[in-house]
């Protein structure tokens, strides 16, 4: 039987081909979910007794950064911790590595089911006139992740010092464009004082820069772990824009055409990322351990394994801190939040509509029905 790891990365392999979500789950989908763990029984909201009867429901979810990262394990280890099976699903986990692009594009020619990326593709799609059906489901960031950031010794220090250079990002006009134009504009400068280069994201950035292909870059702290965990490339945060503060922007975006099966699915497993999500606030290290058992290249083998734990660590509580609650409950997206993400894009059109048309709350009560002490007490005692 194949390890997850490389189930999940044959299922990666197959849909950036282009295969039809139905074919990936099919013929590269992860096994059935085992009988929980000692560990994974204690979890809350659910026991292995209270398990659906029936084999679990497949859907894809995708996302762009890699797989086994320390910034995202949330995403995935549902799986270890025994929420998937509580739930009685079977995610298909596909990383597309920061190709915004295809990832957006996998959304719309329904290759895919999930996709935790933003809003803005199905908003740009209705203005083209191209629309497809699909909203956002889940607020992931109670602000933007965004960050501008230096490797090696670089002499550029502010937003300001920025004019006339060359900045890496994964791909030309894609997603980090307008965050990048707004933390220009908040220091008077314009999109067109800088040249956009397209490096890929995480590892590849971080070495475009070192070599000296770009100045800076920008992209999400979860892109950036890879580089942050190395150690070896002396990464430096530029001062963060105000606005990136004030805005929420990731978003986990769905299909609107799910078949009953799958929306329960959807909302099985926007329960286990927010039980996830609880598991690794309360103890960093837990979902660390978690993730290296479900992938265990994605740990690294240069150091000892305690700086490796220690940087991943690291990595990780910087990246939830961009994560909490908003009014109340986790993945809430209030309107007027949402007003201001569009605006934001300068996205605003007749054509689109009412804003509430392509996005919802209603699965956000199931997703935080579960026994937030109980999840909290499995993840300090969590043994891989």
């Amino acid at each position: 039987m194949e390890t997850d790891e490389r189930q999940y990365k044959l299922s990666r392999r197959k849909a950036l081909l282009g295969m039809a979500a139905v074919g990936v789950a099919a013929a590269c989908g992860p096994a059935a979910q085992p009988a929980p763990s000692a560990t994974a029984a204690a979890s809350a909201g659910g026991s292995a007794a209270a398990t659906p009867k029936g084999p679990p429901t497949k859907i894809s979810v995708a996302f762009g950064v890699a797989l086994g990262n320390s910034s995202n394990n949330f995403a995935w280890i549902g799986k270890e911790l025994g929420y998937f099976a509580e739930e009685n699903i079977d995610p298909d986990i596909i990383s597309t590595s920061g190709n915004v692009i295809e990832a957006d594009g996998m959304l719309a020619s329904n290759q895919i089911d999930v996709g935790i990326f933003g809003l803005d593709p199905i908003l740009r799609a209705v203005i083209a006139g191209s629309a497809f059906p699909a909203k956002s489901v889940y607020n992931v960031q109670s602000k933007a992740q965004y960050e501008l950031f230096t490797v090696g010794n670089s002499p550029l220090k502010k937003v300001e010092d920025l004019k006339g250079k060359r900045a890496a990002v994964a791909a030309i006009a894609s997603t980090p464009e307008p965050y990048l134009r707004k933390a220009l504009e908040e220091k008077g400068l314009k999109l067109d004082d800088v040249t956009q280069v397209a490096t890929g994201a995480g590892i590849p950035m971080g070495e475009a820069l070192r070599r000296g292909d770009a100045d800076f870059g920008i992209s999400t702290r979860g892109q950036i772990g890879p580089v942050e965990q190395a150690g070896t490339y002396n990464l430096q945060f530029l001062p963060r824009p105000a606005f990136f503060d004030s805005i929420i922007a990731g978003n986990v975006v769905a299909r609107s055409d799910l078949s009953p099966a799958k929306t329960q699915a959807l909302k099985g497993y926007l329960r286990a990322y927010t039980k996830s999500i609880v598991f690794v606030k309360a103890n960093p290290e837990a979902g660390i351990r978690a993730t290296w058992k479900m992938f265990p290249d994605a740990k690294p083998k240069t150091v000892a394994d305690d700086v490796a734990l220690k940087a991943a660590v690291a990595t990780n509580v910087a990246y939830m801190g961009y994560i909490d609650k908003l009014e109340g409950k986790y993945g809430f997206m209030p309107t007027d939040k949402m007003q201001r993400y569009v605006d934001f894009l300068n996205l605003n059109s007749p054509k689109l509509g009412p804003l509430t048309s392509y996005f919802t709350n209603e699965y956000i009560d199931y997703a935080n029905d579960f026994d937030v002490a109980k999840v909290q007490d499995q993840a300090k005692n969590y043994k891989p």
